[in-house]
């Protein structure tokens, strides 16, 4: 099977269409900010990853689909909740959801999403308590990414090896989580199943590596958000690490610069990234991860084609 963009298309028409259904009806105020933050165009790259894991994991007589969708659903909780902290008005292309409504109505619909997925993932075929267990553990780990990365704000100074801890919590272990999923719902082996989490793992951190690159270097009408929030922020993202170690001065007047114009000073960090060879050196970090992803499938077989054509789309993805 070779994933072709009709291929991907269909797989992305499955998941929205059963994303349509999993809250039918409920108080105006609470079903219109649901209906609106799942109906975003997000990429949908966690789901598609549980259904391609689940066929690897040679799934045949059920479906993951409930378990997909249950995945997609926390992740689009996380950016409710996350755009709210962040203060970030864009996503996907169009306004956030406390943007649309406001923070109160954001924390809620937040709320009703995460009980939509559990209730979602509770309709997946296998073993229930291991779906549970992985799910409540994926949960909890995105929170305590988020918690250092706020932690990190405050910090003057982070390492790089910090940066990837919070990282495999926040963003690998939700990609982590999609493909366990999958690997559960096709009763799949222990081994094949810590194989497959590895892999998401992995697969997750060179996306989120990544990402920091393109929130830099692509552009808001690319990329369908606000850019520059982590910037203006000082978060500490492995992108900005790398570049205060080399260039520890000009990089905090571009933030300062910024500060004042935010367009010149991304041009200005665009500069110093190139100039000092980390955008060279990131890039590398990005594509030995995706090789150490696709190190953790081989047992598979051919069976993980499909895979390694998926860690290769996450690889050259230009938003």
């Amino acid at each position: 099977m070779t994933l072709t963009p009709s291929y991907l298309d269909a797989l992305r028409q499955r998941i929205n269409d059963r994303l349509n259904e999993v809250y039918p009806s409920g108080p105006r105020l609470l079903a219109e900010p649901v209906h609106y933050a799942l109906a975003g165009k997000g990429k949908r790259l966690r789901p598609i990853l549980t259904l391609l894991t689940y066929q690897a994991c040679g799934g045949r007589e059920t479906d993951a689909l409930h378990a997909a969708v249950a995945v997609e659903i926390l992740h689009n909780f996380t950016l409710v909740h996350d755009d709210i902290m962040d203060q970030d008005h864009t996503r996907h292309g169009q306004a956030t959801v406390h943007t649309k409504w406001d923070d109160s109505i954001g924390i809620l619909a937040g709320d009703a999403l995460f009980i939509l997925a559990l209730s979602e993932l509770r309709l997946s075929p296998g073993n229930l308590d291991a779906h549970t267990s992985a799910f409540v553990k994926g949960a909890l780990a995105v929170c305590e990414g988020q918690a250092l990365d706020k932690e990190f704000e405050a910090q003057s100074w982070v390492s790089l090896d910090e940066c990837l801890q919070m990282i495999d919590l926040k963003t690998g272990y939700m990609m982590g989580l999609a493909a366990e999923l999958g690997a559960i719902c096709a009763s799949a082996s222990r081994e094949q199943i810590k194989g497959v989490r590895r892999f998401g793992s992995l697969l997750g951190r060179a996306f989120q590596v990544q990402d920091d690159l393109l929130e830099i270097f692509s552009d808001a009408h690319i990329m369908g958000k606000s850019l520059g929030s982590d910037l203006l922020a000082e978060k500490k993202t492995y992108l900005m690490i790398a570049a205060l170690e080399r260039a520890p001065d000009q990089v905090r007047q571009a933030i300062e610069m910024a500060r004042g114009n935010l367009e010149d000073g991304l041009a200005a960090l665009r500069e110093i990234l190139l100039a000092t060879g980390v955008m060279e050196e990131v890039e590398t970090t990005v594509r030995q991860t995706v090789d150490g992803a696709i190190a953790e499938i081989l047992p598979l077989g051919k069976r993980a084609e499909p895979l390694r054509e998926f860690a290769h789309l996450v690889l050259n993805r230009k938003k």
